[in-house]
């Protein structure tokens, strides 16, 4: 009787330690919406939206949940599209960093930024649209 009662709390006491190491694996996942209609990707716990238009680029940067001050950073976005290669300087306007425009034909591209904050820090981020 008595080895029956250490063999169930042995094997609950297992089991307590299996479900406690499986809920610790378990990766904090988040859901990028788009709030500017264009592409997300978290780099360094920073989301950032590329948004892509005939009339201009604009990159925005929200840190926690807060929206960055963008107004003296700048970035360099190279895009790939069908084979060929353009390339975007993007200057902050505030809350975003904004440049010239890229008619993509499609809507399928890849885009590498490389943003530079104002304190001169660098982060490189890429970027797929389907």
């Amino acid at each position: 009787m008595k080895s029956i009662k250490l063999l169930t709390a042995a094997i609950g006491f297992a089991l307590a330690l299996n479900s406690g190491l499986a809920s610790a694996q378990v990766k904090d996942e988040h859901k990028f919406e788009p709030k500017h209609g264009g592409v997300v990707v978290e780099s360094n716990h920073i989301e950032y939206e590329l948004v892509v238009k005939p009339e201009n680029v604009q990159l925005h940067a929200v840190d926690h949940g807060k929206v960055m001050d963008l107004s003296k950073a700048k970035a360099k976005v190279v895009f790939l599209v069908a084979g060929q290669k353009m390339e975007r300087t993007l200057a902050g306007q505030g809350a975003l960093l904004s440049g010239e425009g890229v008619d993509l034909k499609g809507a399928a591209y890849t885009a590498v930024a490389t943003v530079e904050f104002a304190n001169k820090k660098k982060a490189t981020v890429r970027f797929k649209a389907n």
